[in-house]
């Protein structure tokens, strides 16, 4: 059996472009980066998530316009783009905040015999909350890397109480184990 590192929506939309984009989450990635790195030089599997939507996504009556399908802000930061290539690297697009939600990811769970989930990126209380939550009802045990783990600031999302908030609601709430690095 072996472990995989889900590494969560670290887009040019979240992090460099858009109405979305946000320093905070920005900066994670030197974080993310060592997380990923540390994971191949294991021998594990990678798993980039991107957010992709359509251009009327149900979605935009919540959040404004953001990672549309084609756009620059779909696409992961060019730090991680080279990896792609790699066999031991996966990209999966979602449409929702849970990367289970209509994908392929429960596929590659079982097909890669996979027995644990490391998970970093962004944004803690949505996209890294949701996949930690879909992975723990399939019970498969989740660390998140805190670390490498951030949300955005903003009007009503007080970035450190919402990250707070999140941290102890995947740990005390769906029993992720975190490491603080």
């Amino acid at each position: 059996m072996a472990e995989l590192l889900v590494v969560v929506d670290m887009q040019n939309g979240f992090l460099r472009d858009g109405n979305l984009a946000s320093d905070r989450c920005l900066a994670v990635l030197p974080a993310v980066l060592r997380e990923v790195d540390e994971a191949l030089a294991a021998g594990h599997r990678v798993l980039f998530t991107a957010d992709t939507h359509e251009i009327d996504d149900a979605e935009f009556a919540v959040f404004p316009e953001h990672c549309v399908r084609g756009t620059h802000e779909a696409d992961l930061v060019d730090e991680l783009l080279p990896l792609l290539a790699r066999d031991d690297v996966l990209l999966l697009r979602k449409r929702r905040y849970s990367a289970l939600f209509e994908t392929e990811m429960q596929g590659h769970l079982h097909r890669f015999g996979i027995d644990s989930v490391r998970i970093c990126g962004v944004c803690t209380d949505i996209c890294v909350l949701h996949t930690t939550a879909d992975l723990r009802n399939r019970d498969f045990p989740v660390t998140v890397a805190v670390h490498a783990t951030g949300t955005f600031e903003g009007p009503g999302h007080p970035a450190d109480a919402v990250q707070e908030f999140s941290l102890m609601h995947l740990r005390r709430v769906l029993g992720a184990r975190l490491d603080y690095g």
